[in-house]
């Protein structure tokens, strides 16, 4: 099979993969939704997702440091069989001749309120512009990178000095710029043990350094970008993938959909690969035992779990997904939502899942435990909830709600939910008594409360 191949021809690689046909690098680059689901189905073709648990890394290609990263590839793995290590997002491919493209990336984050996001593509240019961030907050941003980089006026605009301020704010530093990808192309070569497998991914490549040209003559290259035809392709590429993962979900889980299912999904989720698969995994768990899913089950179950804005902060804090949080927190404030309203949602939501996790520790709780059924939660748990109307189960809450939430709190010790509610009182003093800016009173709390975003720890 061909060593750099397109997302389409993903099963052609998978079955060779199945016979024993294993490369020692994979790169996957390209469009971020079509990417995403590319990884994960070559992912559980390297390692069974049973084994993922003690034989997969997931590193944060923006902070990885290369030569653990070259460590890690050296070492054998505990456990018998074979062991992936994916590097996220990684900036190796990086030049002086995609800098447009570094700042059309952040810029896009930008425009999405993810500032995070936007830091890191900003940082890197720094970093390939040996452009300290103090400079760059004192000085104007746009002309110190004009005059370092042959660039245009494209992405050079005011949003760059926001980015820097933020920046300082949460005292980031641009790294110090030295050429990864010459060490990792000479780890490459020089091989590693046959049971470890790398996993690069990235936006964008540049196909003329050396450390592309090694990874297609020693691995697989995967092209994940949308093809020619704009964003009617792309839509279209999407909903493909959409498909595939709905059936192979379904065949998972042994179940059929009726006719028209996936249309009345997708209208309902969306084209987001992570929020379609959350969903469909909802609504697989909402039918319980039941063999195929109707056209009403799609209704029900995705119009019960489904809120307004204000609360999906609170199904964010609930997941511990904290990028997801803090986009929806900025998203709200912009939307002129009162601050104090805002904090209000987030105790609610902290004070309903410790009456969950005390639920789960007491006596009546005693049936439940991670990864149950909600069939299962039907049969053991709803009838000792029914039994008294509770806080966490008032006479007009609906079960699968209260399931949700049960699984909610599962992401938290009691203690963590304990310490929670004291940081958002000290939040709530500081909003009230203070000039702290809301956007920053917020984001910590939400920060000390969820810690490290669900992506990371996974």
């Amino acid at each position: 099979m061909r060593s750099d191949i397109s997302y389409k021809d993903l099963s052609g690689l998978l079955d060779n993969i199945k016979t024993g046909k294993v490369a020692p690098v994979y790169l996957l680059y390209g469009n971020e939704f079509l990417l995403e689901a590319a990884f994960k189905r070559l992912l559980n073709a390297l390692v069974p997702v049973a084994e993922q648990a003690l034989n997969y890394e997931a590193l944060d290609g923006a902070v990885v440091n290369i030569y653990d990263l070259v460590e890690r590839l050296n070492t054998f793995p505990i456990f018998a069989g074979r062991k992936a290590i994916a590097v996220h997002g990684t900036n190796i491919f990086s030049s002086e001749a995609n800098v447009d493209d570094l700042l059309g990336k952040a810029e896009e984050a930008f425009e999405k309120e993810d500032l995070m996001g936007s830091a890191v593509y900003f940082l890197q240019v720094l970093s390939m512009a040996r452009l300290p961030l103090n400079d760059a907050g004192d000085g104007d941003i746009a002309s110190l990178l004009r005059n370092t980089f042959d660039i245009g006026e494209k992405h050079l605009g005011p949003w760059l000095n926001e980015v820097a301020d933020y920046c300082l704010r949460e005292n980031m530093t641009a790294p110090t710029y030295q050429d990864d990808a010459d060490v990792l192309t000479e780890a490459i070569e020089a091989g590693f043990p046959e049971t470890n497998h790398l996993i690069l991914t990235t936006d964008f490549v540049d196909k003329r350094r050396k450390l592309y040209r090694t990874i297609k003559a020693k691995g697989v290259v995967i092209d994940c970008s949308v093809g020619e035809g704009g964003k009617t392709a792309g839509r279209r590429q999407q909903k493909e993938v959409l498909k595939a993962q709905m059936r192979e979900a379904l065949k998972t889980a042994g179940k059929t959909i009726a006719p028209g299912g996936f249309e009345v999904l997708y209208e309902k989720t969306g084209s987001g690969l992570r929020n379609f698969n959350n969903e469909l995994e909802k609504l697989i768990t909402f039918v319980g035992d039941q063999k195929r899913i109707e056209l009403e089950d799609i209704e029900q179950a995705l119009d019960m779990t489904k809120e307004d804005p204000i609360y999906e902060v609170s199904n964010a804090i609930g997941e511990r997904a904290t990028q997801k949080a803090l986009f929806l927190i900025g998203r709200l404030l912009k939307a002129n939502f009162y601050p104090l309203q805002i904090l209000a949602t987030i105790i609610n939501q902290v004070r309903k899942l410790i009456l969950a996790r005390d639920f789960i520790r007491c006596s009546q709780g005693i049936g439940w435990k991670r990864g149950l059924s909600y069939g299962a939660f039907q049969k053991i748990i709803l009838p000792e909830l029914q039994k008294h109307e509770t806080e966490l189960f008032p006479g007009n809450a609906h079960p699968f709600v209260i399931y949700k939430t049960l699984q909610q709190a599962d992401n938290y010790t009691f203690e963590e939910l304990a310490k929670a509610m004291k940081i958002l009182l000290d939040a709530d003093i500081r909003l009230k008594t203070t000039r702290h800016d809301a956007r920053i009173v917020l984001d910590h709390a939400i920060l000390e409360i969820c810690g490290t975003s669900k992506l990371s720890r996974n």
